[in-house]
């Protein structure tokens, strides 16, 4: 019992020391998220009203799971002394109307979002409030894999912080973007601190996944599957955010062939898309993506998937033994144009036709 009691002690005074730091977000007013898999009626042209129907958009933004998002707190983190706040982008997938935030000590303040990162779930606020207390911070890569962690979050409601210990899982995760821990994290302490047993703080509390969406990687709660950003990243992404700007998932604009099984070739071609720009068509098969070797879909995916819309990427492809490389600027999905018709649409449950060959 001893060892135990000790034990719960260190987990306890981690919460003390790093309470002033944590704010209690609510929100008001706001939308539900459609659920995973709805068509976007805006895609759509009435039949009744003489209209063709189109397809939705297969780039639209999904927000990438069922999860029913309730209401209720949510945690933040003091970032600076002069009012801003980082939390998790999960926290404000309903578009609130209204922000509030608690601080530590009683005061109840309006809060501004500035902007968000739905690809690293990031989300900074601002109060207006001076010398607010900071969190002392721990660069992550000196600690060692193995490690005590702790999670702390405000979701539960009261005035003490919930309490999920683990250890550090690994580093480098999420295309070096995360941390992995198996503390539980959840909606509950998403957006809060993931911290060493001294009380600093390793890395901000997210969902991740490689699907987009901006409820990708919720599905992992409380499973021992947790990713965390580390302060170095969250430094660069802050600065960024501080401008207004916010940072989106970034699209090619193409679909894949569905039948060629061990290669990614390309099917159709958003108008316009990045790809388009660049002169790729059907048949360009896709070998590399920022030297990184494409052999399947899951590679593309990897490739991709913690790239915001607007920065470049470099993309060698091959089409009929010529090979070539063309760099493209990734956009948002609401900036794609429609695909086009497929001569013959893709049945998924018909047989497989003997696979095409690659060119």
């Amino acid at each position: 019992p001893g060892p135990y009691r000790a034990a719960q002690e260190v987990f306890r005074s981690v919460a003390e020391k790093l309470r002033p730091c944590l704010v209690r977000i609510e929100t008001v007013g706001g939308t539900r998220p459609p659920p995973a898999g709805a068509i976007d009626l805006e895609d759509e042209t009435a039949p009744e009203e003489g209209g063709r129907k189109r397809a939705p958009n297969p780039f639209r933004d999904q927000p990438g799971s069922g999860f029913d998002v309730a209401d209720g707190p949510t945690t933040g983190l003091i970032y600076s002394p002069d009012g801003y706040i980082v939390t998790s982008s999960f926290n404000f997938v309903r578009r609130p109307l209204l922000i509030t935030v608690t601080l530590a000590d009683g005061r109840r303040l309006a809060a501004d979002l500035i902007a968000r990162d739905q690809v690293r779930k990031i989300a900074l606020l601002k109060v207006e409030a001076e010398n607010l207390p900071v969190p002392r911070w721990r660069d992550v890569r000196g600690v060692d894999v193995g490690e005590w962690v702790v999670a702390l979050g405000l979701g539960f409601g009261g005035d003490r912080p919930s309490i999920h210990v683990g250890i550090l899982s690994a580093h480098h995760r999420m295309m070096g973007n995360a941390f992995q821990t198996d503390a539980k994290l959840n909606p509950a302490n998403y957006g809060g601190p993931v911290c060493d047993l001294d009380g600093n703080v390793l890395g901000l509390a997210v969902p991740m996944a490689q699907r987009p969406g901006e409820l990708a990687g919720i599905e992992f709660y409380d499973s021992g599957i947790g990713f965390a950003v580390p302060k170095q990243r969250l430094d660069e992404i802050v600065s960024v955010l501080k401008t207004g700007r916010s940072f989106y998932r970034g699209w090619l604009g193409i679909q894949m062939d569905p039948e060629v099984r061990d290669a990614v070739v390309v099917g159709r071609v958003a108008d316009p898309s990045p790809m388009r720009e660049a002169g790729v068509g059907p048949g360009d098969r896709i070998l590399s993506i920022n030297g990184k070797r494409i052999r399947h879909f899951g590679d593309l995916v990897r490739a991709l998937y913690m790239i915001p819309a607007g920065e470049e990427v470099t993309v060698e492809l091959e089409n009929d033994g010529r090979r070539f490389t063309v760099t493209v600027l990734l956009a948002r999905s609401e900036d794609l144009g429609p695909m086009p018709e497929a001569e013959e649409p893709f049945d998924p449950s018909a047989p497989m036709p003997p696979p095409k060959e690659k060119k």
